[in-house]
């Protein structure tokens, strides 16, 4: 995907291995893209899954993230996540943890990440 569709990357579509997010900033340039984007797949002879598009959205979940006009915000569901995990008992849960928390680190005040307490 990130090669069909390079010449949009950064502009107006981001890839994840076959999730893509076309963005616009007006509705009328959104239905310009999208169909830019399908153009391109049809030529390269793929398809989307009607099933899971969502079109002219303004808010939607993409990779754990909420995106949005107001911006990128972490999915509720990903704090409550981190917020009911259960107490490590192993350095594997440890890591586990660890892992997730780092990731989405910069969404939970007061959380420290401190990268120096794992091996």
């Amino acid at each position: 995907m990130n090669h069909i569709l390079r010449e949009f990357l950064g502009k107006f579509v981001v890839v994840y291995f076959d999730d893509n997010l076309v963005y616009s900033t007006s509705l009328e340039l959104h239905v310009l893209h999208v169909k830019s984007v399908f153009n391109v797949l049809r030529h390269e002879r793929l398809y989307a899954n009607v099933d899971k598009c969502i079109f002219c959205s303004d808010q939607l979940i993409f990779l754990g993230f909420v995106v949005s006009a107001h911006g990128i915000h972490v999915d509720d569901e990903k704090v409550k996540a981190i917020r009911e995990w259960p107490t490590p008992t192993s350095i594997s849960e440890v890591r586990s943890f660890h892992g997730l928390a780092s990731f989405y680190h910069r969404f939970v005040n007061g959380l420290p990440v401190h990268h120096s307490i794992l091996p």
